[in-house]
């Protein structure tokens, strides 16, 4: 019967040492997935911008389609609160900013700046949910004619 209890004991002990080291590898994982979304998006921005030019009315605009993956909350990964693409009003670049559920908040710098939907706007991209996000990043004009990246939707 000591053995049992032992045992239990043990156990009890083992998944109390073990939880927080699975906890921060959670939050590895999710961060590390963002990351890496965040860089594709700065990658996919900054192409757009040195290597496009904006099209005439009537064309194709240059774009370039970038997928973020977004995890959910599991034993291996934090779910995401909040995830934005904030534009600096006055310069040309963009901070990208997301939550974890944890609370663990991370900021990156792109370096383009990139506005949602309208380029004469200067409005934030808010991504969310689980799951792959698809993301068209767009050569406009903006109101002075200089070309800007807009996001949308895909």
């Amino acid at each position: 019967m000591i053995r049992y209890v032992l045992a239990a004991m043990l156990t009890v002990a083992l998944l109390a040492v073990a939880m927080p080291a699975v906890d921060s590898g959670a939050r590895m994982n999710s961060e590390r997935q963002l990351d890496a979304g965040i860089a594709a998006i700065d990658d996919a921005a900054t192409s757009l911008a040195d290597n496009e030019e904006v099209t005439p009315q009537g064309h194709p605009d240059p774009q370039r389609v970038v997928e973020v993956t977004f995890p959910e909350s599991t034993l291996t990964t934090k779910g995401v609160d909040h995830f934005e693409l904030v534009p600096h009003e006055n310069g040309s670049y963009t901070h990208a900013r997301y939550v974890l559920e944890d609370g663990t908040t991370r900021e990156e710098v792109v370096d383009e700046k990139i506005v949602w939907n309208d380029p004469e706007g200067n409005e934030t991209t808010e991504l969310g949910g689980t799951g792959e996000q698809r993301l068209a990043l767009l050569l406009l004009e903006d109101e002075d004619g200089d070309p800007i990246v807009v996001a949308r939707r895909v």
